[in-house]
């Protein structure tokens, strides 16, 4: 697979507001541009990320913005120095706009430290910054944070609310998504994918490309004969670097899928392995490495991270 075509979920990934899908509840906050902080909670996939982006002006650089990936970077010494010298010291732009815009990611992953150096943060810079905070898990955030920046669900609250999207989500992919990459899908096979994965566009897409690549869909509990192939192919192809190896994971699996991948890691791998001619003793290693790291996904790691993780460990292993 290469690396220079972008997966369907990172090709339609939205820059505008036109671009997002949101429930009208969530979009009518934002008609006129950012007029506070917020904190973006809800289900995977459903917006958060790509909204702060738009909102931060990510896209169209009109906008001084920082942007936090708070399951890579948690330290409490980033939010002292990198972003309070940003706070402080970050000259404005020209711009109709008097403040500074940080987006904090996944901001469940950050410590207890971090959250009670951020409560001062919001204080100090009230009238220069506008902080973004997204969590896929509100009840992760410290209550000192909550009471002091308002939050807005993007899970859908109603069975209105999930009708509305479901047939949004529908729309974009059938009007807008499928002519422009010249694809055809059932209205039967579209329907199925977006109920199996629904809220989570991302993985939507990541079945739907998987759909019209492979005429199957991706499941933690069925992960097609193709799909299983390539990925002990991976293991052993020496050739394929980190970041083709992510781009396989977020196509084939996405975050919420790992566990399907662990699975068709264990015997049935070691079978097709010493199919192959594979060197045994190396393989029983392997055991030990999935046993090991499988326990991981119940805390939280970040799944593709951990999957690369695994990956990374086998082919150090075996190859």
């Amino acid at each position: 697979m290469s690396v220079n075509k972008l997966l369907l979920w990172e090709k339609w990934r939205p820059k505008t507001m036109d671009d997002v899908i949101l429930l009208p509840r969530i979009r009518k906050h934002f008609e006129n541009g950012i007029d506070g902080n917020y904190i973006f909670h809800g289900n995977y996939g459903t917006g958060k990320t790509s909204l702060a982006r738009i909102l931060i002006g990510k896209y169209t650089k009109d906008k001084p913005f920082m942007e936090i990936n708070c399951s890579v970077e948690t330290s409490i010494d980033l939010l002292r120095n990198e972003v309070g010298d940003f706070c402080k010291f970050s000259p404005m732009m020209e711009t109709e706009s008097d403040y500074k815009y940080v987006f904090l990611d996944e901001f469940e992953r950050t410590s207890a430290n971090f959250q009670d150096g951020f409560k001062a943060f919001i204080e100090k810079y009230s009238k220069t910054v506008r902080f973004i905070i997204s969590t896929n898990h509100i009840n992760k955030v410290e209550g000192g944070i909550k009471s002091r920046i308002p939050r807005l669900n993007f899970d859908c609250e109603n069975l209105e609310e999930e009708k509305y999207l479901k047939q949004e989500i529908y729309k974009r992919i059938n009007n807008t998504v499928l002519p422009k990459e010249e694809e055809e899908v059932s209205k039967e096979s579209l329907v199925t994918i977006i109920n199996k994965k629904f809220p989570d566009f991302r993985e939507i897409m990541v079945d739907l490309e998987t759909h019209i690549k492979t005429g199957e869909s991706t499941s933690s509990s069925n992960v097609s004969n193709k799909v299983r192939l390539d990925l002990y192919k991976t293991i052993y192809d020496t050739s394929m670097d980190y970041e083709q190896i992510y781009h396989f994971l977020m196509n084939m699996f996405g975050p919420e899928k790992i566990d399907g991948m662990i699975k068709v890691l264990g015997t049935p791998f070691i079978k097709w392995s010493m199919e192959q001619g594979k060197n045994v003793d190396k393989l029983f290693e392997c055991n030990y490495i999935i046993a090991n790291y499988s326990s991981k996904l119940e805390t939280n790691t970040d799944p593709i991270v951990l999957g690369m993780t695994i990956i990374g460990k086998l082919r150090d292993i075996l190859n």
